[in-house]
């Protein structure tokens, strides 16, 4: 009887450990998407936006993959913040595993951009495990500056694939739509992150009044790149957000 117990016993357990272990399976893999160096030699200055927008503009395009929980880049710039990192210091392989584990994130995505003379632009990324600093996946995309999103898309594809993350139809058909756009807007874009980010600060620091005035200038930025890119959607999103925000200062 005894044994029978036991083996009943050790069965079970056996079962509730592969369940458990399918359920973690299950779980969308966490992500961070750190800030993108900028190894530009040609429009360096004009580029450097790209450092930090195109982390956002990357999230705003994997944020659609339900088989990614991806951390949300207001607690990633906390936390570098924190840090007292600077935009080129957080590629140190010390300083990503570091922030990884800080935010939760079992994978972190960060590279680099350059662009070329005949207006081509170049996206490296690495996909790195948090917990032991491994390269998962590295990705590589070139194209012209209007396709810049598309870019992205096909990074973003790559990558959920790569991690064995499985594709719905209607997310494979929004990966593999090529979006042309206005580069310009696009920096306009990446310039209004950088400035919204510094009015929240201004905000929660208790300067209403700079606060606003940033959020304006945000406000022209977002739209601006609207104007130029009318087909992307992050942009229109941005726009409405900001004029929420702000009527509600006083």
């Amino acid at each position: 009887m005894k044994n029978i117990l036991r083996r009943t016993c050790k069965i079970f357990v056996t079962l509730l450990f592969t369940v458990i272990l399918f359920a973690q399976d299950k779980q969308p893999q966490t992500m961070a998407i750190l800030y993108f160096e900028n190894n530009c030699l040609l429009d360096r200055e004009k580029m450097q936006p790209l450092s930090k927008g195109l982390a956002d503009m990357m999230y705003s395009e994997m944020v659609k993959i339900k088989g990614l929980k991806l951390v949300e880049r207001n607690r990633i710039k906390s936390i570098i913040d924190e840090m007292n990192l600077q935009e080129t210091g957080i590629l140190e392989e010390s300083s990503t595993q570091k922030i990884g584990k800080l935010l939760g994130a079992k994978v972190m995505m960060f590279g680099a951009f350059t662009k070329s003379d005949d207006d081509e632009i170049r996206i490296d990324v690495r996909i790195v495990r948090t917990e032991t600093g491994e390269t998962l996946n590295a990705e590589e995309a070139t194209g012209e500056l209007s396709q810049f999103v598309t870019l992205l898309r096909s990074i973003a594809k790559n990558v959920a694939e790569n991690l064995k993350v499985k594709l719905t139809s209607e997310e494979e058909d929004y990966l593999e739509t090529e979006l042309e756009g206005n580069f310009d807007g696009y920096i306009a874009f990446a310039e209004a992150i950088a400035l919204e980010d510094d009015s929240r600060y201004k905000e929660k620091s208790g300067n209403a009044a700079k606060a606003k005035d940033g959020y304006q200038k945000s406000l022209k930025l977002y739209q601006e790149a609207l104007s130029k890119s009318p087909n992307y959607l992050p942009a229109k999103e941005k726009v409405q957000q900001l004029k929420t925000i702000i009527s509600k200062l006083k």
